[in-house]
């Protein structure tokens, strides 16, 4: 009756042996608690047996090296970088919850301070880095056309959207271009005018590729003159406009920033939103936008939360974003949407502004 028992603890190894979970290599989005948006970092692990090596960067470090042991579902690494009031060494234990979730708390050795912090690891599911000149990838692309949406004075038609130099360029002109749609007298504005005056491209991933979750990034370089409105944003695939939810990670006009989360209200017929403005003037650069910038959002089951350059714009949580009959939108699928809309609602008066005008996309990333 001995044997099993002797052979149970020939099979299972010491108390203090160290264990190596599945690879913990990939990027992990880090957020710190205690150190607020500021504190996001985006860190690359590699894993060799139990060894961890890898960099990690945010707007405040810079690009830091790490180092680490990984022993079963534990993990600990540090990093060493520089602040304004000297050195800091932070250290992070943490425990891995699910393959892709670890939380733990971080200590700021030299100032006796630590905080909570928790790690999202991404896969990068969806890209384009429009290098192959010419019309953008059909796979990955189609287009709006005609007048669309908030009484936008251009006529969208792909043949203002075109790869070159590894990027994507949406151009606006000011060309005139006949309505096909013509009605004399009607009220609705997309036929009562006779001819568009200006021309511009919107390319959407709907019926191509939609997303539930993950961290979608693009850089770009925006033109910020009157009458342009240039947006990278995300529509619901399952239900209509405001029930399917809308997100406005980049929407400029009026020499502002917006990020916009927008849903269905309680009465019909109206939207409720959480939308956040900053002047580009509070950047402190004059040219600003000259630039190329990255906007991103990070989206899961708790919250959105929308960037520029590191910077947070604005932060949701998605339960109280629900619709009057009590839906969620953000948790159904999103399709993303790029445009260069000229006039409208808010994209103010043109008709000073130099055409064409351009706006110009390195990349754009989704990550889950």
């Amino acid at each position: 009756m001995k044997t099993p028992v002797l052979l149970a603890l020939l099979l299972s190894p010491p108390a203090h042996a160290q264990t190596v979970p599945a690879s913990m290599s990939g990027d992990w989005f880090v957020q710190e608690s205690a150190g607020g948006s500021d504190s996001a970092k985006t860190c690359e692990f590699t894993q060799k047996g139990s060894d961890l090596t890898g960099t990690c960067a945010s707007k405040a470090t810079g690009n830091v090296l790490l180092t680490g042991k990984v022993d079963g579902d534990k993990l600990t690494w540090t990093i060493k970088f520089q602040t304004l009031v000297g050195p800091v060494t932070a250290t992070y234990h943490g425990t891995l919850k699910a393959e892709n979730k670890i939380v733990g708390i971080v200590n700021a050795q030299e100032f006796k301070m630590e905080g909570e912090f928790s790690a999202t690891r991404y896969k990068l599911v969806w890209s384009d880095d429009f290098n192959q000149d010419g019309k953008p990838d059909p796979k990955k692309w189609t287009y709006e056309t005609g007048f669309v949406r908030n009484q936008e004075l251009q006529w969208y038609q792909p043949d203002n959207a075109r790869c070159e130099n590894g990027l994507l360029v949406i151009e606006a002109r000011r060309e005139r271009t006949k309505n096909p749609n013509y009605e004399p007298g009607s009220d609705d504005w997309t036929k009562n005018r006779e001819y568009a005056e200006y021309t511009s491209a919107s390319l959407v991933t709907r019926g191509l590729a939609s997303w539930i979750y993950g961290r979608f990034e693009m850089r770009a370089r925006i033109d910020t003159r009157p009458g342009l409105w240039p947006e990278f944003w995300t529509l619901g695939t399952n239900r209509e406009w405001p029930w399917g939810g809308e997100i406005d990670i980049l929407e400029s006009w009026g020499r502002l920033l917006n990020a916009n989360i927008i849903w269905a209200g309680q009465t019909p017929g109206y939207s409720r939103s959480s939308s956040k403005r900053r002047p580009i003037a509070a950047f402190g650069d004059p040219d600003w936008s000259l630039k190329f910038h990255v906007w991103r959002m990070e989206w899961d089951e708790e919250k959105i939360r929308i960037s520029v350059d590191d910077e947070v714009m604005n932060e949701v949580d998605i339960d109280k974003a629900a619709n009057g009959d009590g839906t969620i939108p953000f948790r159904q699928p999103q399709y993303i949407l790029l445009n260069l809309a000229v006039g409208g609602v808010a994209g103010g008066d043109p008709s000073k502004t130099q055409f064409p005008a351009r706006y110009e996309i390195d990349w754009i990333r989704v990550y889950q």
